[in-house]
Parts: C-alpha cells; structure tokens; sequence
C-alpha cells in the first residue's frame, strides 16, 4: 500500500517485534516523499510520489477509483 507518516507501519513492526520477530521487513507500493523525517523506512519501495492524495491500483479518494490501473494525484 502507502507509506505516508509512517505511524502505522512503525506500530505494526513494533508489535511483531514483541511478539517475538526475530526481524521485520517492510515493503510498500508508493511512498510518499514528506519535508519531514519519518519514525521508520520502508525496506523495499516501488515508487516514491509527491506529497499529494494518490489513488488507483488498489488504493481510493473518497471511495471512489480503487480499480484503476494506474496511480493517479488529485490536484486540490
């Protein structure tokens, strides 16, 4: 899927790690590039984007365009 913020992810990996993951690897479809330092990175990416709304090929705006296949912005 996405990599945006990251929290996610971060929190995701943390509790596999609990649980006992001896390691954790992550691998996102599209990552967003942000001005700002993430809490963790992604270990294999697909593409990286702007930091603008992104949909198509499995992901959504407002519900909408999921099955595309292309990845398209919306311009706001």
């Amino acid at each position: 899927d996405i990599l945006d913020e990251g929290i996610t992810l971060l929190a995701i990996k943390e509790k596999c790690l609990e649980l006992g993951a001896k390691n954790v690897l992550s691998a996102v479809l599209v990552e967003k590039k942000l001005s700002h330092t993430k809490p963790i990175a992604a270990d294999f990416v697909g593409l990286e984007v702007p930091n603008a709304y992104v949909f198509g090929y499995g992901m959504d705006a407002y519900g909408w365009w999921r099955n595309l296949s292309a990845i398209y912005a919306l311009n706001e």
